[in-house]
Formats: C-alpha cells, structure tokens, sequence
C-alpha cells in the first residue's frame, strides 16, 4: 500500500494460511474439549476491569475452571452488574457456549422500565446491528457449497437481476469476494448515502430496481484493494442472495438458518415499521430525573439489510455455537465443515498482523487462539466473539446507558424514580471486546526486551480517504511519544511495544472506549515514507499526516 502523487495506492495484502494453526484447528476438532490451561486469574469477588489478569499459560487455550457455570455468573455478575449500576447500560443479556452446550445464559435491567419487566435472555429482543451481516453471509456460503454461486471470485453482476455495479477503474469487474470482505469501494455521497430515507412511500422488501438504484453509493476506491468497512457493499449482498433464490432475505434465513438451529424469537425487521413488543426499551439517564426513554433508530430499507435484525442472547447462543463447532458437534449443522472453513479463514485485510475478513467475518488471532467477530452499533451494542480452537462463543447485547441526547429522547416518565450517583459514560462494543478476550484468554503481552525509537510513529493520524475527494480529518488519531518508551494514543496509554512496529496497550482499554479505540495497534511504513496505522480489530486504517 503506497501514497503517490497525493493519490492513494492501496495494493492487496493476502494473509498466507500457517500450517501450524491450521493443524491446531484439525487437532482442536477432534474433542469436544481440549486440554486447557489456567490463563485468567481469580474471578471470586473483584471486579475484571480492576484486576491484572494473568498471561494465558499456553496461548490460545481457555482453562475449564472459566468455563464452569457458576464462575461464568460471578464473572458476569461482577462485570456487567458493574455497568449496569453505573448506568453506562439501561439493559443487557449474555450467553456462553462450549462444544455443544450453552453453558451460561443470562440478563440484567429491565425490559421495560415503566412495568419493571425483567430482561429474559430467552424472550428479550436487541437489535443485533451489522452482525446481521454474519447471517447473511452465512447464506453465502451455503449457496457456494450448493453450487448455486460457482466461486467467490465471479463477478457480482453475473447474480445480481435488479441492479448492476459499476467499476470506474477499468475492465475488471467487482466480485463477490470484494464485497464480502469490504473492499467493494463504495462511499455514501451526500443524497446517494444509503442512511437517507427513500421518500414516504416506506417500500416493504423485496425491494425495486427503482430504490436499489436510489440508495446506491457510487464506487470511487478501486475495487479490490482496500477493505475499508462497508455497509451499502454488505447490503448488495444481502439483494443477491434474493436475487439468486427467488425469495426476501428474510425468507431464506428462516428456512435456512433460524428454522434448523432453533431460533424462534429472530428476525430481519423493516425497522420503519414499529418495534415489536419484545424489543427491549432503551434508556439514559442523569443523576436527580428518572430514566428516559430512546427512539427506537430506523434505517432505510436499504441498509437494513445491513443490520435490521433483532433477537435474543438465547437466540444468538444457538447462531455462535454452530459457527464455533463448524459443522461438528451434535448441533445442526448449517454446512459442511469445509464451507465454515471458507467462510472463517482470514481472506483479505490491511496487514497481515491484524485483522482480516473471511465472508463477513472479522478474523484475527488472539494470544494464539483464532478467533471471528461481529460488532454492531445501532444505539444498541452487540458483540459475537468465536474462539474457534476452544470452541467457545461468548454473545453480548446491550441498550441504552450514559446520558441522553436530546435528539434521541422518546419520552420521558415522572413515574420513575430519580437517577441516584453518577452516570457514567455508555459502554461500548469495543470495550466489552477486551472485557471478554481478556477473561478468557488473557491480557495481550508486552515484550520488555524491545527497544524502540517511538518518535519515529508519532503525529497527527487521519482515517485513509477513498479518494481525492473526501477530505482526510474524521475520526483522526494523535499519536505521541509517552515519554517512558511507549505512545500515547488520543490520551490513551501507555501503548508498549509488542512486536515489529506493534504497540500494546499497558492496562485495561476503558469500557467506554470509543468506535475505533483499541487495545493494540500496529504501523505500516509505504515507499513513499507515509507511515499508516491499524487498530487490532480494523474496519480501515489510518495515514499520518505530513510533518512540517
């Protein structure tokens, strides 16, 4: 990936397979439980987010003591009943599967303030957001191993009968592979942003050619190169998949997914349409006023083929479970273990020491252990993390929390009692990820014994543009030298040395970590002397701005 001439010229890094993680997962299959290792640290009477956990003993495994029931409760308990006192969160549910059980399933706060209706992790909806991609991406990769797509790398326009893509950077068509993996290239512009309501007529799917068309964005980053993260590329593919099988998205997820796991409280919404009565109601708070309620967000029907789908953490268990055992297990398979493989393996990415995407999913390795995630973000937070070599997968939802935005404010009930002690800011996603990767497999290491120069990553980060159009300053990082051997990351650090131009955080990244904090980044130097930088867990990157 280089810079030239003020342009971007962002060239494809393929991650080769490594065979030992490769024979890792082979022998990992054959029990439903391997041999594990204490990697955690107490768990009895302390909160997680003030305890050093302990380096995982052998990387990449989870100690059977973490996965008990009653341990998995007093972790929750102490967690998330944390957050939920300090009212960064109005509600939340979580489950916990290993092998073929779900092994921990449970909620906190309520499902409706006003009537004092406990969340039920059975019962109580969330809006997932984009891990709705993983779910449609799941049928990708049945209709690969059906024969019904012929190779990720076809050309989209070959399954596509509403709508056809265009590529402005020449001959090569757009693929499959692609979009699947972010680097479609699309950029809302202005009126063509995907987010933009489509007049009043609220068209039901499926969706016409007409409205496709309307909400398209236009693709101005060469295809192919960059996965830079991409709802309206995610959305054409949920369109395919309808075009491909004559039937709604909606449609062919219940008679392929839900229907065969078991999951009768999940479905893919029309969210400008009212909520059901078991979606949970979000709320924020200020100290001394009673809770007030939140819009429930609407997205275009576009889009919300992106991140529309609602359901439960018991729900959810079923989903992570079958992606966990990859076709084994006495759970339904949804495929053959050789189509999760496809759908799992890190495809595409930044660099090759983050992350990368299989089809939808985030993958990277943690400690050793490969693991594949979702996030999604619609004023509800979700977070499905799979921990392939243990077979563990770990499910949070949450709503609400922090202090309200009047923008988003429903209503508000004087029948409530007053918010005593402080509000403390929402918890977010990223957050709860280093809550959860750090209980079960351990804090990222730190190697004392490298001595680097940290000046030379230091100064002003702008997220990479697309184009010469888009100007560079969203979502900007300043990096600086800590003065102790370490950097500073908007405020945050120490950042320790941990590997070749890799930076690991010295302590707990905050709960309330924003949208692309992270617990560990890495630098990539160009030809052209730009220096770019990655979050672990990326959705693009970041270039330094010119040094004066």
């Amino acid at each position: 990936m280089e810079i030239r001439e003020g342009r971007v010229i962002l060239t494809r890094i393929a991650k080769p397979d490594d065979p030992r993680t490769a024979l890792k997962r082979s022998a990992g299959r054959l029990s439903a439980i391997a041999v594990l290792v204490w990697c955690t640290g107490t768990l009895i009477a302390c909160d997680s987010r003030d305890q050093e956990p302990q380096a995982a003993a052998v990387t990449g495994r989870i100690a059977p003591e973490t996965l008990e029931p009653s341990n998995l409760e007093r972790w929750a308990d102490e967690t998330f009943g944390a957050l939920l006192e300090e009212h960064r969160i109005s509600a939340l549910a979580i489950s916990v599967t290993h092998g073929d059980e779900v092994v921990f399933k449970k909620g906190y706060g309520y499902h409706d303030n006003a009537t004092g209706r406990p969340i039920d992790p059975d019962v109580s909806r969330f809006r997932i957001g984009s891990l709705t991609k993983t779910f449609f991406g799941t049928a990708i990769a049945q209709l690969l191993a059906r024969g019904e797509i012929a190779s990720l790398d076809d050309p989209v326009n070959r399954y596509l009968t509403r709508i056809q893509l265009q590529n402005p950077f020449g001959d090569d068509e757009i693929t499959i592979r692609d979009m699947v993996t972010h680097q479609g290239g699309m950029v809302p512009r202005g009126s063509r942003s995907p987010f933009t309501s489509v007049g009043e007529e609220r068209p039901q799917p499926p969706l016409s050619a007409a409205v496709l068309e309307a909400n398209l964005p236009p693709v101005v980053r060469e295809p192919g190169t960059f996965s830079d993260y991409c709802n309206a590329c995610s959305a054409v593919m949920g369109f395919m998949v309808e075009d491909i099988t004559g039937r709604t998205l909606e449609e062919y997820l219940r008679e392929n997914v839900y229907e065969p796991l078991g999951m009768t409280h999940t479905t893919l919404v029309n969210s400008l349409q009212a909520p059901s009565a078991d979606v949970v109601t979000q709320y924020a708070f200020a100290t001394g006023e009673p809770p007030v309620a939140l819009v429930y967000p609407s997205l275009t029907p576009f889009i919300s083929y992106a991140g529309d789908i609602n359901s439960t953490a018991g729900d959810m268990a079923r989903f992570v479970r079958a992606h966990a055992l990859q076709g084994m297990g006495s759970t339904p398979a949804l495929m053959a273990p050789e189509s999760y493989e496809v759908m799992h393996r890190w495809d595409r990415g930044n660099h090759p020491d983050a992350s990368g995407f299989g089809i939808q999913f985030f993958r990277y390795d943690y400690n050793g252990e490969p693991v594949i995630e979702h996030y999604g973000s619609i004023r509800y937070r979700s977070l499905e993390i799979i921990m392939l070599d243990a077979q563990v997968g770990v499910f949070v939802t949450m709503a609400g929390g922090g202090e309200p935005n009047p923008d988003d404010v429903a209503a508000a009930d004087s029948s409530l009692e007053p918010i005593t002690g402080p509000v403390l800011a929402q918890a977010s996603h990223s957050g709860v990820r280093a809550l959860v990767l750090e209980h079960f497999l351990g804090r990222l290491p730190i190697d004392e014994s490298l001595e680097v120069d940290v000046r030379q990553y230091a100064g002003l980060y702008h997220r990479i543009p697309a184009d010469q159009a888009e100007t560079p300053g969203s979502g900007g990082r300043l990096v600086e030298d800590s003065g102790d051997g370490g950097l500073m990351i908007d405020g945050l650090g120490p950042y320790r040395p941990s590997g070749p131009d890799a930076f690991t955080l010295d302590g707990q990244l905050p709960v309330e970590a924003g949208f692309r904090d992270s617990n560990r980044y890495v630098f990539a130097r160009q030809s052209d002397g730009s220096m770019h930088m990655f979050a672990h867990v990326n959705a693009g990157g970041f270039v330094r701005a010119p040094r004066e």
